[in-house]
């Protein structure tokens, strides 16, 4: 009787009521540590242990409740719902199967689409929800999807999309296939337009919709422990001859291999999001500060002797590029990855505010803040530094890059990976790049 409530509130019901729709389970003590939280303001809240930060599974009117500012969430295509396209056969009809899962989460299907403000900025919001048909991609939901994304490209407002489940809708076979063709597609109206982009991925994010729009995200976030790939780990693990990794197909390990730009708290995204729509929106609403300070005069040190200025630069005390970012840059948030297969720690890069006005930056990491080990540069992080540079164009941010390095790493190895390459094209983009380019020696 309380699903079937639900459902009849999301139908017709005021927007208030929808609001306090919420379908998850509350454990009185944690699945993973054990620990008690059923009493804990943080579990309640945000459905996350407070002590092991395990993150439980959130319905889409919770997600949409923790991220949107109150009130402010408009559901758009509220009444668009399945039908049988195909005559699939199974222990229960299509149909059927949809019906149940309406009446168990309230909603019409797997998609919310709606507008909304983040912290007093209007966006659009799409947000898949794994407990309706496991979230797969069937004919409503790209068709929700990419309306959501061209509303967005046409109204010149950011898009924000959280993804959990995004497999195969198998009951509507290649019509559901089709539904990657035509999110990709919309998602590329966004870069156009020059529109910004930011993906969450939830815990798991897999499948048509992990391998279509989501992935062309200009930022890429992701939950902590979210299980994330185009293939699900039991796929994985069969096809796999020697034992996986204990955190394969993980956030962290995308993190690591360049896939992610960042592995976000649930506590900490909506902060983490206001913020780089903040940076990435600035410059709709600049007032021209940058002019004034480019006019500001400095009192510069007195010129060291030659040797005594290499001694300075080659200090193991001197401080490193994220040194300076942290620094300068307030707030500073660091991105990583090429989006291929690493994430290059020669290189370092993100987007803050300086001065007050939106910047992308990216320098060189000379050595490890860790053990003091040397870096040559690799392809990986001139790719890392590419997409710092098209940031920087396609969100008209100046760009401020720091300098300080031994250069290009001599290896077969970066011959191999295309370092000729990877130098050729960062140089192209910088030449090419619509904004300004400042680049400063902070070592070598």
């Amino acid at each position: 009787m309380r699903n079937l409530a639900n459902f009849l509130v999301h139908l017709f019901g005021r927007e208030g009521e929808r609001d306090r729709i919420n379908l998850s389970t509350v454990h009185d003590r944690c699945l993973l540590c054990e620990q008690q939280i059923s009493d804990s303001t943080t579990y309640l809240t945000y459905r996350v242990c407070p002590y092991c930060r395990f993150h439980y599974t959130l319905s889409a009117r919770e997600r949409i409740e923790l991220l949107a500012d109150k009130g402010t969430f408009k559901e758009s295509q509220r009444y668009l719902s399945s039908v049988a396209p195909l005559s699939f056969s199974g222990k229960a009809t299509y149909r059927e199967m949809i019906s149940r899962d309406q009446d168990r989460t309230g909603l019409t299907e797997a998609a919310v689409t709606g507008r909304c403000r983040i912290d007093g900025i209007d966006v659009m919001l799409v947000v898949l929800d794994f407990g309706f048909m496991g979230g797969s991609m069937g004919s409503v939901v790209g068709e929700k999807v990419a309306t959501a994304l061209e509303t967005a490209a046409r109204r010149d407002l950011p898009m924000v999309a959280l993804v959990t489940g995004g497999g195969a809708r198998v009951q509507e076979g290649v019509l559901s296939l089709m539904q990657m063709a035509k999110t990709v597609t919309a998602a590329n109206r966004l870069r156009e337009k020059q529109v910004p982009f930011i993906v969450v991925l939830a815990n798991p994010s897999t499948g048509q919709a992990y391998a279509s729009f989501a992935n062309l995200g200009d930022i890429i976030i992701a939950e902590p422990g979210s299980l994330i790939g185009l293939s699900p780990l039991r796929t994985l693990r069969e096809v796999s001859k020697t034992p996986l990794p204990l955190d394969a197909h993980t956030a962290e390990a995308h993190l690591g291999h360049g896939l992610l730009d960042n592995v976000v708290d649930r506590e900490a995204l909506q902060p983490r999001l206001s913020i780089l729509l903040q940076i990435l929106t600035a410059k709709k609403h600049s007032n021209g500060n940058l002019k004034e300070l480019l006019k500001t005069e400095i009192e510069t040190p007195e010129d060291a002797e030659p040797w005594e200025a290499v001694t300075i630069a080659r200090d193991a005390e001197r401080p490193l590029s994220l040194n300076y970012m942290r620094a300068i840059l307030d707030p500073f948030i660091e991105l990583h990855g090429d989006r291929l297969n690493s994430d290059d720690r020669s290189i370092v890069g993100g987007l803050g505010f300086l001065c007050g006005e939106p910047v992308a930056i990216i320098g060189q990491q000379r050595r490890s803040p860790v053990d003091g080990e040397r870096y040559h540069v690799y392809p990986d992080g001139l790719r890392k530094a590419q997409r710092m540079i098209g940031l920087s164009a396609r969100f008209k941010l100046p760009l401020v890059a720091l300098v300080d390095t031994q250069g290009a790493d001599p290896g077969l190895e970066a011959e191999e990976r295309g370092i000729g390459n990877a130098i050729a094209k960062t140089l192209s983009m910088m030449a090419d790049a619509p904004t300004p380019i400042v680049s400063v020696i902070i070592g070598e």
